[in-house]
């Protein structure tokens, strides 16, 4: 008779006293070895490819860099300062988790890789916590839920998660407070004596979520927790009150703290945080300055685009009857939480894609409430769609791959050259290889471990598609891609025509610098440049670097062509540094 396999647990009494009592009470998956170390693999792929291996890129992952690469290198902590000017557009929780990371890895890995570890860390908190929402919400009784499964795999496979979690940048940070929040307050809206450590999670999770972005998301928590009453009987009681009062006592010093410190320290970097990048963004007298300002469609793009599939499903459900459910706690707290975050966007001044990102989580709870809605053959037809179309997409990334090796023939490839420098030499690399390979062929056999769980099985597909096509793609053509988004080679190839010219004491002013191009000029060349308004301003430095789009510009009065610049393949944004002429 065989033994049954050795289950994973850590030391209960390692564990905080709330996840003692949900491990005793078996609200935890209990996993195997090999089960526990194929969800780690799993995870490992997911995150890993696109996070590791090149520079920051434009635009957010850029000027991110250069505020962590300042907190490295000066040990100030308080005024995000970006290649040597105050970057008040976000407050700093992300930058000090990533500085952390980078002092800690730094020995073996590259700053900016050191760095961008903190998105895996921050993903994988999320992650957690979605699942620990998911259960909530649907009133599960173990993580291994159907339900539970499905809402991680839409939330992790949704277009936009899938893209930002790997990148350098705060959102990643917020979602994970998104995530926090919502667990506290789906248990604080699904009972009437809620646990005082369901506050506590709210709590964090709103201050998680005010460091990380600013005021936007705390205010979408206020109003949740301030209408939930109208929806919920079990928040019309004094216990429900109570709790969000322990609750905002927790969120208070986390996102108080640092805006009072800086309003004591610098009163006007605060108004520049407070004024310019918080009320006026919404309200739009900043945008100008600013820019990201909104369109009537943006909200609705993003809705279609950064949040699918969760957000589609999350309608069909609501069509399908679901609004009926509106008074469900299950139902009731993704479904309020993410209409007000829409309609607080589509009333704001200004809005980016990326903004829709926290909506990503109750959507996906919602979405698979739609998802367990779809018949029998509509989801098999679902299935076989997605099988052929990342089919299709794996044929496309190795298709480009092997015609952009040396010894190919690239003329299929020219549709790419409007992203991608179409001179560029692919390197071949075969440990990149073999794991291109090896993934692959694992996901040729997945058909294998599905379950027959049909709803669950096409979430299953979507993610493992989804995970297929971006890992392929960051781990093939990632050479090309650094090629063509970093600015290593640009800049590197400035330092080679300066050297032997660059002299002590020399500074170089700079002329429309962009905010992502300054902080990548110090990485790669140590040199941090002086801005300039105007051309007669520059004077007081030898060098003269100008950024301009399209055409590259003429030299100014008194000054001399020295070099220009471009990332390959980029006929939009050029680099042309000027001498001073001698008199």
């Amino acid at each position: 008779m065989s033994s049954s396999p050795t289950v994973f647990r850590p030391p209960i009494a390692a564990l905080p006293s709330p996840v003692r009592e949900t491990w005793r009470t078996g609200g935890w998956l209990r996993l195997s070895w090999p089960l526990a170390i194929g969800l780690l693999c799993a995870l490992l792929v997911c995150l890993l490819p696109g996070t590791l291996g090149h520079t920051p890129w434009k635009q957010d992952e850029a000027y991110s860099f250069g505020i962590i690469q300042h907190m490295v290198e000066s040990g100030q902590l308080l005024v995000p300062t970006n290649a040597g000017q105050p970057f008040l557009e976000k407050p700093p929780l992300y930058y000090w988790t990533a500085t952390l990371f980078a002092h800690w890895l730094r020995p073996v890995l590259p700053l900016h890789d050191a760095a961008r570890l903190a998105s895996a860390f921050y993903t994988g908190l999320a992650a957690v916590f979605v699942t620990l929402f998911a259960r909530a919400s649907f009133a599960a009784a173990r993580l291994s839920d159907r339900r539970v499964l499905m809402t991680l795999a839409l939330y992790l496979g949704s277009v936009g998660m899938i893209k930002h979690v790997h990148d350098l940048f705060t959102d990643v940070a917020l979602c994970a407070g998104v995530a926090i929040g919502l667990y506290g307050l789906q248990c604080l809206a699904a009972s009437a004596a809620a646990r005082w450590r369901d506050a506590v999670w709210l709590g964090l999770g709103v201050g998680m979520a005010a460091m990380s972005k600013g005021l936007f998301i705390p205010a979408i928590f206020a109003l949740s927790s301030v209408l939930l009453p109208v929806l919920l009987p079990a928040c019309r009681t004094r216990c429900y009150l109570n709790r969000l009062l322990l609750a905002g006592l927790v969120a208070l010093p986390l996102a108080a703290t640092w805006p009072v410190l800086l309003a004591w320290q610098a009163p006007d970097l605060f108004d520049v945080w407070f004024w310019q990048n918080n009320v006026g963004r919404f309200v739009g007298y900043s945008v100008p300055a600013l820019g990201a300002g909104a369109t009537p469609t943006r909200v609705v793009e993003a809705f279609l685009t950064v949040v699918f599939p969760g957000s589609l499903l999350a309608v069909f459900y609501l069509l399908c009857g679901g609004w009926r459910k509106c008074r469900r706690p299950g139902v009731a707290v993704p479904l309020l939480f993410s209409a007000l975050g829409l309609a607080v966007l589509q009333a704001s001044a200004t809005s980016r894609y990326l903004y829709l990102l926290p909506f990503t989580a109750p959507l996906a709870v919602l979405g698979v409430r739609g998802l367990l809605l779809l018949p029998s053959r509509g989801l098999d037809g679902i299935q076989w769609g997605l099988r052929g179309l990342f089919s299709a997409l794996l044929i496309l990334v190795w298709g480009i791959y092997l015609l952009s090796l040396p010894a190919a023939t690239r003329s299929w490839l020219t549709p790419l050259g409007t992203w991608l420098p179409m001179d560029f030499v692919m390197p071949v690399q075969p440990l990149a290889l073999v794991f291109a390979v090896a993934l692959t062929v694992l996901w040729l056999r997945r058909r294998c471990g599905y379950p027959s769980h049909r709803p669950l099985a096409v979430a299953l597909e979507w993610l493992s598609g989804m995970v297929l096509v971006w890992s392929l793609a960051f781990t093939l053509l990632l050479p090309w891609m650094e090629a063509a988004k970093g600015y290593q080679g640009v800049y590197r190839h400035m330092s080679a025509s300066l050297a032997g010219k660059w002299q002590p004491g020399d500074c170089m002013a700079s002329y429309e610098l962009g905010e992502s191009e300054a902080p990548m000029l110090y990485y790669f060349t140590g040199i941090l440049h002086q801005p300039v308004t105007a051309l007669p301003q520059a004077e007081r430095c030898r060098w003269l670097l100008a950024e301009t789009r399209g055409a590259p510009m003429p030299p100014p009065s008194g000054w001399v062509l020295f070099w220009r610049g471009s990332r390959e393949g980029d006929t939009s944004e050029r680099l042309t540094l000027f001498e001073r002429a001698a008199h």
